[in-house]
């Protein structure tokens, strides 16, 4: 996390291509395949028939011995259908399936041997016996780590509820979405942090993003969230909502100790007005019909914890939020996402080519899912960083807008 010492220059808005591309046709939901049913089968299924195969060569040219004079050699490959048959197997009445054909194979073979060759069916009952015992062993050790790692993902799906609650799909007016990535192998929760929530002074919301990663963001981004439920109904402005949140995280972990950057925003439900204070944090864009706008303020307050050491007076805007327009929020581990080549996500690039069609699905906020799949895809890769994008937007009319005299 980066936190940017002044504002950047204004950047003049980001055209959406003139000609709408055509809408696609319903996409699954997220992490679905779209692969056939006969493709998606899972890998391990496919051992069965390798096994079954291997048994049925075996015993083919054992039984043909009288074509070949040292059939007893292929003997010993009755150990690799037990062995196979462990590799990805949930229970182990699987490898212990296997060994017992095997076993029972290797027996007949012995009963029948004769020759020179006669230790050679002995040895293959003995590795038999051994490689299904150690298939069977591992097969259950293996279960035992899944449990393990299922009750573990568990606890981290809990934690994300606790941390960030899901948030409704409609609040007041307004359309929410949300995507958050983290960007620990496994983990459900991250430093970065987001809610919304309707007060009395408007629906306001925070996003923000924890110095540093690992279980002690997570703890602080905790923190920051909880004040922030508790604070977000009192105060009358958003200036002094930031302040409160500064004090309080100075008090948990000490003076200019630990900082987030955070972004708030507060909308008028009624007349669609849009207030932004920005704390050290990425500004939010906007999605209108003219294109694509960042949202800068005149001059970023420094971030949460590091609040007294500047001046929060350019913090602040305000502007109007017109009927359907939507409203980005994201954290760095968006725009600071690297491809192959490390060049960062060029985020309102791809947002002004890909709003087109995120606009025409019915609640316009297809565009959301179809962001999360571009920037895996541009990272090609598990993310350096934790990254979450929260999408708002607009209803066709605000509820406190006086409709237009129908003509005559």
């Amino acid at each position: 996390m980066q936190y940017p010492g002044a504002p950047a220059e204004p950047r003049a808005p980001v055209q959406a291509p003139a000609q709408p591309a055509p809408a696609a046709a319903p996409s699954p939901a997220p992490g679905a395949s779209q692969l056939p049913a006969r493709a998606r089968r899972p890998w391990k299924a496919w051992w069965l028939e390798l096994c079954s195969a291997a048994i049925i060569v075996v015993v083919v040219i054992i039984c043909a011995g009288s074509f070949w004079t040292a059939p007893l050699l292929l003997g010993p490959l009755l150990a690799v259908p037990p062995a196979l048959a462990g590799i990805g197997a949930a229970t182990v009445r699987r490898p212990l399936g296997y060994g017992a054909v095997c076993l029972l194979a290797a027996v007949i073979v012995a009963l029948t041997a004769s020759g020179a060759t006669h230790w050679l069916p002995v040895a293959t009952i003995v590795a038999v016996i051994c490689v299904t015992g150690v298939s069977v062993v591992g097969t259950a050790i293996s279960a035992q780590k899944e449990q393990q790692i299922a009750n573990v993902i568990s606890v981290a799906e809990a934690a994300q509820r606790a941390v960030l609650r899901p948030l409704p799909t409609q609040l007041g007016p307004l359309e929410l979405g949300v995507v958050y990535i983290a960007a620990a192998a496994d983990a459900k929760v991250g430093g970065d942090l987001y809610d919304v929530t309707k007060t009395p002074h408007g629906i306001r919301l925070i996003i923000g993003d924890v110095r540093g990663k690992g279980l002690g963001a997570v703890e602080i981004a905790a923190d920051v969230l909880g004040m922030y439920r508790e604070v977000a109904h009192e105060v009358h402005t958003l200036g002094e909502l930031a302040r409160r949140l500064d004090a309080g995280l100075a008090r948990r972990w000490g003076q200019h100790e630990e900082f987030v950057t955070a972004l708030f925003a507060e909308i008028d439900p009624d007349g669609g007005r849009l207030s932004i204070y920005s704390c050290g944090h990425p500004p939010p864009l906007l999605i209108s019909s003219g294109g694509v706008t960042v949202l800068e303020v005149p001059a970023p307050a420094p971030p949460l914890g590091l609040l007294t050491l500047g001046d929060g007076s350019g913090a602040a805007r305000t502007l109007p939020f017109k009927p359907n327009d939507l409203l980005l929020f994201y954290t760095d581990g968006v725009t600071e996402a690297r491809n192959g080549r490390r060049a960062f996500y060029p985020l309102d690039e791809r947002l002004a080519a890909l709003s087109a069609i995120g606009k025409a699905s019915d609640s316009g906020l297809g565009l959301l899912d179809l962001l999360r799949k571009d920037l895996l895809r541009h990272a090609g890769a598990p993310l350096d960083d934790d990254a979450a994008l929260l999408l708002v937007r607009a209803p066709a009319a605000w509820p406190g807008t006086p409709s237009a005299p129908a003509a005559r």
